[in-house]
């Protein structure tokens, strides 16, 4: 026996008499259908912004509860009313997929200044809207010492974790969620790379351009190689000469990591994810340490 569908009347009254307005599917099922959505996007590894009423005053066009899934690509899905106020979410939806700032604002649909618009239902809508996305993969192309030393940490600091190696085996990698035992190449194109994933290229050398050249062009918003300078450069050379741009090389976290004195694998790894964490949530990566027994100051936010 299929669930029976919830709905909700609104009526008026006008003249001592009572009149219907307005015939509104349940949220609830509106609710189920975005959280599916949601669900579904996390699980492809992409990123969203969830816009939610929060307080809802007047004859707002949508009630508390409401909710627009905005992709990163601009497409949307739900509803919070549409018309101008949807608009301008999906405008700050930008701002929230770069910064990661969760946003609370107050909107009166019946004043125009804001937006050039106004809507003729009047109400105001009180509308948070925050960042949502899966937990962050990272990439090992690699099967050695640091290879495993660095699946090792990102296990501990909550990355999904997955290598890729000729050599890789899941008994020296036990942390990991997926471990592709090919040829660099072969293993990468298994995988869909997203703006949510990370990957540090660790071959030991043998496959280093091999690895470079097929993730250059991923989405992934940090790709590190380790190697000294002088093997960064070789790298970068053969890869030129290939016809891959110099300004796209320089975008590569090589070599990779702080500048912490890092020479064990597992001082590697520390390194490596740092500089990851650095830049996947806007840090600095300067010391904390005060050096002043002045007052301190608030930070200026900008």
């Amino acid at each position: 026996m299929s669930s029976p569908t919830i709905c909700f009347v609104s009526y008026t009254f006008r003249g001592g008499k009572l009149y219907f307005t307005k015939f509104i599917p349940a949220l609830v099922r509106m609710s189920e259908e975005v959280f599916h959505k949601i669900s579904e996007l996390l699980s492809q590894g992409k990123r969203l912004a969830l816009a939610s009423i929060i307080e809802a005053q007047g004859s707002a066009p949508r009630g508390t509860s409401a909710k627009l899934i905005i992709t990163e690509d601009g497409a949307t899905h739900g509803t919070i009313g549409g018309g101008c106020a949807e608009s301008y979410v999906v405008q700050q939806a930008r701002k929230v997929m770069s910064d990661g700032q969760l946003r609370i604002f107050e909107l009166d649909l019946g004043d125009d200044s804001w937006s050039g618009i106004g809507m003729a239902c009047g109400g105001v809508i009180k509308v948070s809207l925050e960042l949502v996305q899966p937990k962050p993969r990272l990439i090992i192309l690699g099967a050695g010492h640091v290879a495993r030393a660095i699946a090792n940490l990102a296990h501990l600091t909550n990355f999904k974790v997955a290598v890729v190696d000729s050599f890789a085996e899941k008994e020296k990698f036990p942390e990991a969620d997926e471990v592709i035992q090919e040829e660099v190449s072969k293993g990468v194109s298994k995988l869909t790379i997203t703006s949510n994933d990370y990957i540090v290229v660790v071959t030991r050398h043998h496959q280093d351009e091999r690895a470079l050249r097929v993730v250059i062009d991923s989405p992934a918003p940090y790709i590190g190689m380790i190697g000294s300078k002088n093997r960064v450069r070789l790298v970068y050379d053969t890869l030129m000469e290939e016809g891959v741009p110099a300004d796209k090389l320089l975008k590569v976290h090589a070599p990779v990591g702080l500048d912490i004195g890092a020479e064990t694998p597992e001082e590697i790894a520390v390194s490596v994810l740092g500089e990851i964490i650095k830049v996947r949530k806007g840090g600095r990566g300067k010391s904390m340490a005060l050096k002043s027994m002045a007052p301190v100051l608030p930070e200026k936010v900008e």
